[in-house]
């Protein structure tokens, strides 16, 4: 539950990132602190260098994470966000989910159940209100076959991170070393993104103030520590159950933005808040309650 309370405050912090800036920036920002602090962490710690497979798993992390997060925000822009936030939210928890499951992790009945009421969780927290005068994004510009790949890549570069970085962590690497990789990873992707994108004239240009650079740095420790947290969780416990309860991080941005920006919560969102409380508490329970 750290990890998800840490990346609903990165999530929420790099949203203002991008109101006062743009995307890019508040993604590099992101990317770019957390791979400062996790080298200064890297070097205090002492750690070891692992393997070069878990090195390389590491980079496929941060890879994978950050063309998740372009997709994401391109579906965002360009579609409908009733339909992004929810699908993305669901898939990207439930197909590395249940590869873990068909793969080895082993949950009782009542995990399972759990699981479930936590997915449903994530998509209720994610819709958005549809209250009159609310803005509503527009539609895509473009076939909705279009707007189901982006959603699709999304959730496949958001699930990826999850099983990349649980394979760097089984090939050997410890802590430290696989969340430089992943950072580092991610800043060259979304610096290769900028150079691929500059010569078509779709780079967004660098607006970057004071406010922006201290909210965005929140954003890069918030994602850095979620990141953290869940290599931390993947160890004590199975990565199924821990990869769904991660993904409970809506939760805390919905209730960031209810208390910094006076945001309210609709019903559906507080039916998704309790429905998580639910779910986190019967995966919490003692395996054998029901024996």
């Amino acid at each position: 539950m750290a990890a998800a309370a840490s990346w609903g405050v990165g999530d929420f912090a790099g949203g203002i990132a991008t109101r006062l800036s743009n995307n890019f920036v508040a993604v590099f920002l992101a990317q770019g602190v957390g791979l400062v602090v996790a080298s200064v962490l890297l070097l205090l710690s002492g750690e070891q260098m692992p393997s070069s497979e878990a090195l390389a798993w590491g980079a496929a992390a941060g890879v994978s994470g950050a063309f998740g997060l372009g997709a994401f925000y391109l579906a965002l822009s360009r579609g409908t966000m009733g339909l992004v936030a929810p699908a993305a939210a669901l898939l990207a928890a439930a197909w590395p989910a249940a590869f873990a499951l068909l793969t080895g992790d082993s949950v009782s009945t009542l995990v399972l159940v759990g699981m479930g009421i936590a997915l449903a969780a994530i998509v209720l927290i994610s819709l958005p209100d549809r209250r009159v005068g609310t803005p509503v994004m527009p539609t895509y510009h473009g076939s909705r076959r279009n707007e189901w790949l982006l959603i699709f890549g999304a959730a496949l570069g958001f699930g990826g991170f999850f099983l990349f970085v649980d394979a760097s962590h089984d090939a050997g690497g410890a802590v430290w070393w696989p969340l430089f990789m992943v950072k580092l990873a991610g800043v060259m992707a979304v610096l290769a993104a900028a150079a691929v994108l500059a010569p078509f004239g779709r780079f967004p240009g660098i607006k970057l103030g004071l406010a922006a650079l201290l909210v965005g740095s929140v954003a890069g420790i918030g994602d850095l520590g979620g990141n953290l947290f869940f290599v931390l969780a993947s160890d004590e416990g199975e990565l199924a159950v821990v990869i769904v309860l991660t993904s409970l991080y809506p939760v805390v941005t919905a209730v960031l933005a209810r208390i910094f920006l006076r945001e309210r919560l609709s019903p559906l969102r507080l039916l998704g808040v309790a429905l998580a409380i639910t779910g986190v508490v019967l995966i919490g329970l003692p395996a054998d309650l029901l024996s």
